[in-house]
């Protein structure tokens, strides 16, 4: 965020006066001394045209990161308080302190105004003796014992989990969007076409599943009309033209992807019978006479 910020060129009062969130916050959100809420990095990704979801896949990780140094804590804080940091970074003396709650925030920090509705609105945290189960339960700088937020405040304060489960169920919609979407005239279904490397082997022959589609002879293989066969070429495409040949009654002797002499001299037959130049090279008008 940082990076972010300062390629932008924007300062904290910039920052401020442009988002939902404070000089202060910004400056403490920037220097490490707490983590921002993901509003915060949804709000600086879209001031700056960055990735969104990858900034928030970066906090997610950010947040566990914060609740695994929170358990770290040495055993003698019990309480689970800190003494708020000033600008400078250092701890102010004489200042009130409350309980850490989940995003580095302590209860003075959710009644200001950079997480605001982490309770209802005018309602504190409903307050009892201090007590429960026989144990004293920390007090916020208000008196009020501290209350675990709930879940609704927990995602109002962005959960790293919910944001987790957003980002995931986005990217599976998007992958089941495409899949259901229409294919292109160019990437029928029904052809089948081969999706992996071509990788030659010697004696390795390969199945024809030869059909029409659109008007055209298809053998699932490949979708070209222009790519240059010759001589050498090993590929998909040969594979494709050699199906086509064979399917057309010229033999090519094993359907191996490796275009050789038989290929070579079924390519030559095709052309004379279909009035072309007789080269025994595999070019556009060579594929539209095997596809027709």
């Amino acid at each position: 965020m940082r990076e972010l910020k300062d390629r932008s060129g924007l300062s904290l009062a910039a920052l401020a006066n442009r988002t939902s969130y404070s000089k202060s916050s910004w400056e403490r959100y920037l220097n490490g001394k707490s983590l921002p809420p993901a509003e915060a990095v949804r709000e600086l990704a879209g001031l700056c045209g960055a990735d969104a979801n990858q900034l928030l896949a970066l906090h997610s990780l950010a947040a566990d990161d914060w609740g695994v140094q929170a358990d770290a804590r040495a055993p003698g804080n019990v309480s689970g308080t800190r003494a708020p940091e000033d600008v400078s970074g250092t701890v102010a003396p004489g200042r009130e302190t409350g309980p850490e709650v989940p995003g580095g925030h302590t209860t003075r920090d959710l009644a200001g105004s950079d997480v605001a509705g982490a309770f209802p609105a005018g309602e504190a945290p409903a307050a009892d003796d201090g007590t429960r189960d026989g144990t004293t339960q920390p007090l916020s700088s208000h008196g009020q014992p501290y209350r675990k937020p709930t879940v609704s405040q927990r995602l109002r304060l962005g959960s790293p989990a919910l944001i987790g489960v957003v980002v995931v169920a986005a990217l599976v919609v998007s992958g089941l969007l495409l899949y259901l979407a229409p294919r292109t005239e160019g990437a029928s279904e029904d052809r089948r076409v081969a999706s992996v490397k071509f990788v030659f082997t010697p004696g390795r022959t390969h199945s024809c599943d030869v059909h029409r589609d659109d008007g055209k002879l298809w053998a699932g293989h490949s979708d070209t009309d222009k790519a240059l066969l010759q001589q050498i070429t090993t590929s998909w495409d040969v594979v494709e033209a050699q199906c086509l040949l064979e399917h057309r009654g010229y033999p090519v002797g094993a359907v191996d992807g490796a275009y050789g002499q038989a290929t070579e001299k079924a390519v030559k037959r095709l052309q004379e019978a279909s009035g072309l130049v007789v080269d025994g090279i595999v070019g556009p008008h060579t594929w539209q006479a095997l596809r027709q």
